[in-house]
């Protein structure tokens, strides 16, 4: 009886010791530790798919002797990037998260069921990550580079560049990076729209606040027009200004549709921008609604 007690708690441990393997492996491997290099570096290969234009000497000019010897320091961590902001505070430059948008080697040999359950994507290739991520930003790139606030898209590792980057992270810990071996994105830095808007409310500078709310309006018939579409819409997070001109700060979501082009579409899009918009004036300057609504139908009525 005795042996018997002794071989099932045995099977027991022997069946539970797997899971807890498991458990900790995915505990220690996918928690959040903050910025590291090896999170943005990736074995990822050349895809003619990703190149772009060959950079302009105006634009190797602004990266090189401009953007580049300044130090850049830790500012968000976002779903697919890490943001690092210059010192002078003009320039964001995004790294994407390699460890988040592609699995571990090891998950691949996981059931599919178990690692959806997780919420893992099951994904074996680059698929993910080149038709979901990089294409959104190499549209945008060649599409809606005033919109975005673009300046450059790196995604095939080059030898364009002669000198390192440095980076200090959140802990003031300090990085030279070589920019030829990650994939990055530089922009413009954006003030957030509500933030702006709410400056210029507290400044009670209402003609910006106008110039403003009819610059993302027109952003938005601006995208309509070029035939792209935001699988996301908030505004909060994703919109923002440079001095008084609107862009759009995350580019990830976007996607190419002919179909926004259409006048019921585009109209739709901008009486939507315009609603949420609304949303912010009724709760921190209700006369702005009107003017809102005035401007919506204005660039419906001219654009058709």
């Amino acid at each position: 009886m005795l042996k018997k007690k002794r071989t099932l708690i045995l099977l027991m441990l022997l069946a539970v010791f797997p899971l807890v393997l498991m458990g900790g492996g995915l505990f220690f491997c996918c928690r959040s530790t903050g910025f590291t290099v090896g999170k943005i570096t990736s074995r990822l290969g050349f895809n003619y798919g990703w190149e772009v234009e060959p950079l302009s000497e105006k634009q190797r000019e602004l990266l090189t002797q401009k953007i580049f010897p300044q130090k850049f320091y830790y500012l968000a961590s976002g779903n697919q990037c890490y943001a690092f902001i210059s010192e002078d505070r003009e320039y964001i430059l995004k790294f994407f998260k390699m460890k988040n948008l592609f699995p571990k080697d090891w998950l691949n040999s996981l059931p599919l069921s178990i690692l959806q359950r997780l919420g893992f994507k099951h994904e074996t290739s680059n698929q993910l990550f080149s038709e979901r991520i990089f294409e959104s930003y190499k549209a945008a790139y060649e599409s809606l580079r005033d919109e975005t606030g673009l300046l450059y898209i790196h995604l095939n590792k080059t030898s364009e560049f002669t000198s390192n980057v440095t980076l200090i992270d959140n802990k003031g810990k300090k990085y030279s990076l070589n920019l030829d071996n990650v994939e990055f994105i530089v922009q413009r830095r954006a003030q957030k729209i509500y933030e702006h808007l709410d400056e210029l409310v507290r400044k009670e500078n209402y003609e910006d606040l106008k110039l403003c709310i009819r610059s993302f309006l027109l952003l938005i018939a601006a995208r309509c027009e070029k035939g792209f579409v935001d699988q996301d819409l908030s505004i909060r997070n994703n919109f923002g200004f440079v001095e008084n001109q609107a862009i759009q700060i995350d580019c990830a979501t976007l996607t190419r549709d002919s179909s926004m082009k259409y006048p019921l579409n585009f109209r739709n899009e901008v009486l939507h921008a315009a609603e949420r918009l609304d949303v912010w004036a009724q709760e921190n300057y209700p006369e702005a609604t009107l003017f809102i609504q005035e401007e919506a139908q204005k660039i419906i009525n001219h654009s058709f």
